[in-house]
C-alpha cells in the first residue's frame, strides 16, 4: 500500500478528522525531487473546516505511521483553518510556503486528502512577498536567540534569500547552490551548505545573526532607496 492510500484509509476510518479535515497536501522537497534521506523533513500541511486542536494529534499519529518507511528528519504539519487562507499575508506569522514561497508549493505538492486549495490562494506580486519576507527575516536574530537550531535556520534562509533576489530559477537546492556560486557569495553558500545538509551547528549566535541582519538589512535599504527614486520622479 502506498503512503497516500494509507493515509487516506486512515483519515477515512477516523469519523471525526474526516469530517474537520477540508485538505491534506504533501509539499517541499519530497515532491520536488531534492529530497535528502535522514537531513530532510517531510513537509505535509492540513488545512481545517473547524476547529483542529483535537484532531491534530491523530493526523500526526496516521502520518508517522504511513510513512515509517522514509527516512526523514521529522514529519513536519502546520495547520490553518480555512478561513486563514484568504489572506495568509495578513497572519501574524505567514507560512512561507504560502506567500514567497507560493511559486514552487503551487508547482509541487500533491493532495492527499480532500479538496486542492490553489484557487483559494491569493496571488502576490514579487516585491510584495520580497519585502514580507525580508521583514520576517530581521526579526530572526532576536525571536531565535536562545534556540541555536532555529536561529541556523533562520541564516539558511537568507542565504536562500540572497539567491532568489539573485534570480534563482527555483528554491531548488541544486539551483541556490548553482546562484550562490555565480555571485561568488562563499559566506551564503558556506552556510546554505549546513543549513541543507543537517551539520552540526559551527557558527556562533552572533555571526550568524550579523549575517542575517547585515544582508537583510542592505536588501531593505537598497528597496527603500528605489522607492524613494519612485517618489522623487
Amino acid at each position: 500500500m502506498s503512503i497516500f492510500d494509507c493515509i487516506k484509509n486512515r483519515i477515512g476510518n477516523n469519523e471525526t478528522l474526516a469530517k474537520r479535515l477540508y485538505s491534506l497536501i504533501l509539499f517541499g522537497s519530497y515532491v520536488r525531487g531534492d529530497f535528502i534521506e535522514g537531513v530532510s523533513d517531510i513537509d505535509f500541511f492540513a488545512v481545517f473546516s473547524d476547529s483542529a486542536e483535537e484532531s491534530i494529534p491523530k493526523l500526526i499519529e496516521i502520518l508517522k505511521e504511513c510513512t515509517q518507511g522514509i527516512k526523514y528528519k521529522l514529519v513536519d504539519l502546520p495547520c490553518v483553518n480555512i478561513n486563514d487562507l484568504r489572506e495568509p499575508l495578513k497572519q501574524k506569522n505567514p507560512l512561507k510556503f504560502l506567500t514567497f514561497y507560493q511559486e514552487d508549493f503551487l508547482k509541487n505538492h500533491k493532495v492527499v486528502y480532500g479538496e486542492d486549495i490553489s484557487d483559494i490562494l491569493p496571488s502576490y506580486d514579487k516585491k510584495t512577498l520580497q519585502s514580507a519576507r525580508a521583514e520576517q527575516l530581521i526579526r530572526a536574530p532576536q525571536r531565535f536567540k536562545d534556540n541555536p537550531e532555529l536561529l541556523l535556520l533562520s541564516a539558511g534562509e537568507t542565504a536562500r534569500f540572497e539567491a532568489i533576489i539573485n534570480g534563482s530559477n527555483s528554491i531548488s537546492k541544486a539551483d541556490i547552490m548553482k546562484t550562490l556560486e555565480k555571485i561568488g557569495d562563499e559566506e551564503a553558500l558556506h552556510i546554505y551548505s549546513s543549513y541543507i545538509e543537517g551539520k552540526e551547528i559551527e557558527f556562533s549566535r552572533e555571526y550568524l545573526s550579523c549575517f542575517i541582519v547585515s544582508r537583510i538589512s542592505k536588501f531593505l535599504e537598497n528597496r527603500s532607496q528605489q522607492n524613494n527614486r519612485k517618489v522623487i520622479h
